[in-house]
Formats: C-alpha cells, structure tokens, sequence
C-alpha cells in the first residue's frame, strides 16, 4: 500500500510516465538557464558542432602534371630522369635536360627527353629544376639561373656537400626557396638506390612527397631526415657501396686462395652478398639474429667469426663509416650536432 505522505508530494511534482520517476518542477527563468548552458561533465559529456564546411583545397599536384628539368645530366641525373619515365611517374617529353658534352645531349634526345641550351632555358621551362653537377661548379650555376628563379619552382640538389643554405644564399629569393637536397648514392643506377634527403622550410609536405615519389622510382630506402644528419647518411649509405664492394672482392680472393676459379668465386661472394641482405630486408629480421642461425655450434661459421671479432671487423666498419661522416662535415661546413669541432677552416668550395 502507497503511504499517502508519497501521494500528496508527487502532486507537487511532474512524473515521467513510461519509468515513474518524479522531476523536480523548475521556474521558467532556471529552465532557461539550464537548457542554454548545459554543465559538461563525465557522464553527460557536450557534443561539439559540426564544424563549418571548408572551402575546396586543391588536390597536390603529381608529377606528371608538372615538368622536370636537369641541369646536367651524368650517370646520376640519368638514372634519376629514365627512372621515373619507366615507372610511369611522368612522360619523357616532360623531362629535359642540359650538359655540356654534346654527346650526352645526343643520348638523351634519343630517350625522348627535350635537351636545351643552356641551364637558364631549363630553369624556364621547369616546375622541378635538379641540379646535378659537380659541386665545383654550383656557384657558377648559381649566377646564371639565379636572374629566372621563382619562388614556386622547386630546387632539388644531388650535389654532395652543398647545403640548403648555400643555395638559399645563391638564388636571392626574396619570397624563399623551395630547397630540397638529396643524398642517393650509386647504386641508383640499377635502380637499388638508398637515398635520403633534406628539405628547407619553404617547402609544403606534397613537394617533399613529390621529391620522395622521384627517389622511391629508382631504390627500395628513401628516408627524410633534418639536414644535419645527410652527413652520417653520406658517410653510411653514401660511401657504403664502396665498403661493400671491399668485401666482395676479399670473399673472392679468399675462394681464390681457396682453390676455386675467379669467375665462380666471384659470382658466390656476389651472390652472397646479396642474398644476406635481402634475407635482412624481407624478413626484417635483426642482422644478429640471422647471424646466430647460421653460427651452428663448434661449426664453420664460428671459427671464421672468431677471426673477424679478432680482427676488429666491426669496429673498422664503425670507424669507416664515422670518417667518412667527419670528412663531409668538413667539406659541407654543416654544423655537427653530434661531436663539438673545433677549428674548421675547410671551404665548401674545396671539393
């Protein structure tokens, strides 16, 4: 039985119907109040508003819809320019090029590409203008291009040790440059190419993706990373190649020494090669795990690890490595975040 002191309060109240539980009957004046500022709170949280709809942005260019010009075009630029025409990134005549051997500009016309006379006329006609010659003679290409750059167009440098700010410096755009500088290294020329690269702050995100896209067309490790750091690349995967070439030829000399004939030793040491570092890169194993599964105990393997941690093989390694590092610092004149350096007098211009 319901006490009547229930009844006679719930008069006073309003009851939801369908659950029978009382609300407390508000002025006017609080309902206002109440409902125009809503308390947030962890169980009531507030939606936000749909936010207001943005206008179009356009869609960031690819590169076929832009033109792209070398100035120089040596076995780098070559790979580079035929590599991105045969991954279908863009179309051969938007592609040209400069040189000052006349040959080159033969073979180049026979690839399709458009060939000019000079690296202002390519800097005219270019979105994308790379700068691939010998960093002796960057100052000089500097001054004749430097009269028809644009703030838009887009600067990528495959010269070792010029920096960022080196070409800032030589193009005096009052509006900034677009700078992006790039480390690949040889093996570009059979498209297995380890690159990284650097952009400067005038750059937006879809033209460094642009400039990546280039890169991915002709290896399988493009990274970005800040300019300072392009020094420990050259010295890595920049000089790398030479490094590895080393081994191969002392693998073959050993299968030599070993009784076998030059052509097959050197085609296992290859091979090898090879082999072991697309098992790191496909796997994506650490390298000391895959090692461990092939140094079978009391076996072959670690007899010959033996000598090679006696020899010091890793610690050569490091230091090659760590020297080439110190020696582009020193011909780029970047500043080294890593070690403090003390009396550099080198000049970029010394290479």
């Amino acid at each position: 039985m319901i006490p009547r002191s229930f009844l006679r309060g719930c008069r006073s109240r309003a009851t939801l119907p369908s659950q029978g539980v009382p609300l407390c009957r508000l002025p006017s004046a609080a309902l206002g109040r109440a409902f125009a500022a809503p308390t947030q709170t962890a169980d009531v949280p507030r939606i936000p508003k749909s936010p207001a709809p943005v206008g179009h942005r356009p869609k960031p260019k690819e590169l076929r819809d832009l033109k792209l010009g070398f100035l120089g075009w040596g076995a780098m630029a070559q790979a580079v320019s035929l590599g991105v025409v045969r991954k279908g990134l863009t179309e051969a005549d938007s592609v040209a090029c400069c040189d000052v051997v006349p040959e080159v500009l033969v073979s180049a016309k026979a690839e399709g590409l458009k060939t000019m006379a000079s690296g202002a006329e390519v800097v005219d006609w270019a979105d994308i203008v790379v700068v691939a010659v010998k960093p002796q003679v960057v100052n000089l290409v500097l001054r004749e291009i430097a009269p028809h750059w644009t703030s838009n167009k887009i600067l990528v440098s495959i010269c070792a040790g010029v920096t960022i700010g080196e070409y800032e410096h030589g193009l005096r755009c009052a509006e900034g440059a677009k700078i992006i500088r790039v480390m690949p290294n040889t093996p570009c020329l059979v498209a297995e190419a380890a690159t990284a690269y650097a952009g400067s702050n005038h750059c937006l995100e879809w033209e460094l993706d642009l400039v990546h896209g280039i890169f991915s067309a002709v290896g399988r490790a493009t990274h970005k990373v800040p300019e300072y750091l392009l020094n420990a690349v050259t010295g890595l995967s920049g000089s790398g190649p030479a490094y590895v070439y080393m081994l191969i030829q002392a693998m073959s000399d050993a299968g030599v020494h070993g009784g076998l004939p030059r052509n097959v030793s050197l085609s296992l040491a290859t091979q090898t090669v090879i082999g072991a570092a697309k098992m790191v890169q496909q796997t994506e194993t650490h390298p000391a795990v895959l090692k461990e599964a092939v140094t079978s105990p009391a076996g072959t393997t670690i007899a010959g690890v033996r000598v090679l941690e006696r020899m010091n093989f890793s610690s050569a390694v490091i230091e090659a490595v760590e020297a080439a590092r110190m020696r582009s610092e020193e011909l780029s004149d970047t500043p080294d975040f890593l070690f403090e350096k003390k009396g550099k007098t080198s000049s970029l211009h010394s290479v």
